[in-house]
């Protein structure tokens, strides 16, 4: 008990400690997707060029510290979704318009000598995908339209229709794949679904919908599985082996949005009023030990949609995809967000 309420104290002093936000760019107001991904020492980003007739879409590929810009690469198609795929290479999903309409598309991505190897691969026509997971030697792509999810393997490109409404972002935890469920356009109906690839089982976690489930993450070091409920101001932790057990904590008066993990503590960025809160995910009870207020910056992340952090220095990346008014400056921004309390507790 006196360790719990000295932790509850420290987090409530750390709110009140002075954060480093360096804003790294402004990015066109044009960036509407918001992709980007640490991985192999790296800070991957999506990018598009609007300024001429045909949009001209590249990867990036920057230091560690976000700073300095290593390599950019023309990509042919969109870069709307990047996702880590093995230990250097980083998979970007995005579509094409051709002779016989849209076409999706997935391209594997290196980094090597000041170049990027890229390896782009088009998906049959009637497949218009979204989200990726990878599991051993299969992939596996959100399909919306069809409710169901492609399935790439030496056996080929398969459909999967699982009577999944909207499926979302999808996480493996351990030989379960789980996917998040949009029932409608509208936020507030969501579930999510546990599928298994071997038998194509498909478990809803929840008993009802939830109110705005936003992401979903599986935890590193700790058996559980992270999903942010926008609407209800709220993190839970599902338990992955019970349907319907599952922790709660509170994002007080503030809504949200997206997840990322640095060593035992989870990271969750809020919007309305902006906040970087931290949850210490290794008790039996989640703590939340430290909360930022990130308001100040809200005018240049008004739609704080992706964040993602540096595993070897914790440096927190944070950018937001807005389309704002036809005439009026680019609200899109790439910051770093640096706050070394918080990082002794999580380690």
């Amino acid at each position: 008990m006196k360790r719990l309420i000295f932790l509850c104290f420290f987090a409530l002093s750390l709110s009140a400690h002075q954060i480093t936000m360096t804003k790294i760019e402004t990015l066109n107001e044009h960036e509407a997707y918001a992709p980007m991904v640490f991985h192999g020492g790296y800070l991957w980003l999506g990018r598009v060029d609007t300024s001429q007739k045909k949009p001209k879409h590249r990867i990036e590929v920057r230091t560690g510290e976000g700073d300095t810009l290593l390599t950019s690469w023309e990509v042919p198609h969109s870069v709307e979704r990047l996702f880590p795929y093995d230990d250097q290479r980083i998979v970007i999903v995005g579509k094409a318009f051709t002779d016989e309409g849209w076409v999706t598309y997935y391209s594997l991505a290196k980094s090597c000598c000041g170049a990027i190897a890229l390896e782009t691969h088009a998906l049959p026509l009637q497949f218009q995908v979204e989200e990726f997971a990878k599991s051993g030697n299969s992939l596996f792509f959100t399909e919306v339209g069809d409710r169901a999810l492609v399935q790439i393997s030496e056996k080929g490109t398969e459909l999967l229709k699982l009577n999944i409404s909207g499926p979302g972002k999808l996480q493996f935890f351990e030989d379960m794949l789980w996917i998040l469920e949009r029932k409608s356009v509208y936020s507030g109906d969501e579930n999510i679904v546990r599928f298994n690839p071997s038998t194509h089982k498909v478990e809803r976690f929840f008993s009802k919908d939830r109110q705005g489930l936003t992401s979903i993450l599986s935890l590193s070091n700790s058996p559980q599985l992270a999903t942010a409920e926008y609407w209800a101001q709220q993190v839970l932790l599902l338990d992955p082996y019970t349907l319907g057990k599952f922790h709660t904590i509170s994002i007080k008066e503030s809504h949200p949005r997206t997840l990322a993990q640095w060593h035992h503590c989870l990271l969750v960025a809020s919007e309305s009023p902006h906040r970087l809160s931290v949850i210490d995910v290794r008790n039996p009870i989640p703590l939340l030990i430290s909360e930022y207020d990130l308001e100040t910056y809200s005018e240049d992340l008004p739609n704080l949609v992706s964040v993602v952090v540096n595993p070897e220095t914790a440096g927190i990346f944070l950018r937001s995809a807005y389309v704002g008014e036809i005439g009026k400056k680019s609200q899109n921004s790439l910051y770093r967000f640096t706050q070394s309390d918080w990082i002794s507790m999580c380690e």
